[in-house]
């Protein structure tokens, strides 16, 4: 089946390409007043992937907000617990955002071109 899919979107000129995952690198912002380990791993790993934020967790962090936001045209998306979150595809620089109910903040950036 998977074949046939295949050779239709060839037969009607579509274009089949997988995009490559881009990793948000994040860090950790100031530390809660009540963190005792600053040096803590960052317990989620971050991917953008065709209009798609995505999250993995590594570790339980409690609630939490996802933001994502065009540095460009200032256009922001947001969730709370969830691990997709859609943006855009548009060309350009977004800001990532994370931030548990404990007070930590993750952040990071991609690019798309």
């Amino acid at each position: 089946m998977l074949f046939s899919l295949y050779s239709y979107a060839g037969a009607v000129g579509m274009d089949v390409k997988e995009k490559k995952p881009v990793d948000v690198n994040l860090d950790k912002g100031e530390s809660d007043k009540n963190d005792r380990n600053p040096r803590t791993l960052i317990p989620i790993t971050c991917v953008y992937v065709d209009g798609m934020v995505q999250l993995s967790l590594l570790d339980e962090i409690g609630e939490f907000t996802l933001s994502v936001t065009n540095q460009t045209t200032g256009e922001q998306w947001s969730v709370v617990n969830g691990l997709t979150l859609p943006t855009s595809t548009a060309s350009g620089s977004y800001y990532v955002q994370i931030e548990t109910e404990a007070g930590s903040t993750y952040y990071g950036t991609y690019t798309l071109e």
